[in-house]
């Protein structure tokens, strides 16, 4: 059954088009695809904390792995990028799964060692990838056709989808578990959960907002 939920608009990002969030203790980081920074946000304001550059192209998903960010680059390079949280320099790069098609990875999200990408149309595919070779280990369809941020929660997966504005959550192996309808607030984009809520921010507006399953 489809839940409907209204979002809480809590601050504005300072870049122009953010796409992409995650959350660590000290701030929520943010991933801007029209100036390719990253940002480090205030929880409580918004207040900006850090910015750096990095090389990505149109960006959309960003996570952390404990020791450095990882950055969904959707245009050329279509792959997966490891940065510096404080320069935003390259450290490495993987190759992500379903650009052949022409589309690049969006939403990301790292889970015990691995990094989770989600593709969206026509490949509509969430993939489960060992970082040190980029070997796909699982996958599972990703919901509607835009889907785009990913976000953990402890024990599911949830992923955003833009035309719908919904967000769907799902087992590690796949499973439907739980699916929300935004019925009031901007469109989801990037999407990560911290304290108890999904935060999740819209490039159009540049809203950062929150929504309690």
């Amino acid at each position: 059954m489809v839940k409907r939920v209204r979002a809480e608009t809590r601050f504005l990002t300072p870049g122009p088009q953010p796409n992409g969030l995650q959350a660590v203790a000290d701030g929520l980081w943010v991933m801007d695809q029209r100036d390719q920074h990253i940002y480090k946000l205030r929880w409580s304001d918004g207040a900006l904390l850090h910015k750096a550059p990095t090389a990505a192209a149109h960006a959309s998903g960003i996570t952390w792995d404990g020791y450095h960010l990882w950055l969904a680059s959707t245009f050329t390079p279509q792959v997966l990028l490891q940065v510096d949280p404080v320069t935003g320099n390259e450290i490495r790069r993987l190759s992500s799964p379903g650009v052949e098609t022409g589309q690049g990875p969006h939403g990301l999200e790292w889970i015990a060692g691995f990094l989770w990408v989600t593709v969206p149309d026509p490949v509509n595919t969430t993939f489960r990838l060992e970082p040190a070779s980029g070997r796909v280990w699982r996958q599972f369809p990703a919901p509607g056709t835009v889907t785009h941020g990913l976000a953990w929660d402890g024990a599911g997966l949830w992923c955003a989808e833009r035309r719908t504005r919904t967000l769907v959550r799902y087992s590690l192996t796949g499973q439907v578990l739980d699916e929300l309808a935004i019925s009031d607030g901007p469109d989801p984009h990037g999407l990560t959960w911290f304290d108890g809520q999904l935060w999740y921010c819209d490039a159009a507006s540049r809203a950062v907002c929150t929504v309690t399953p």
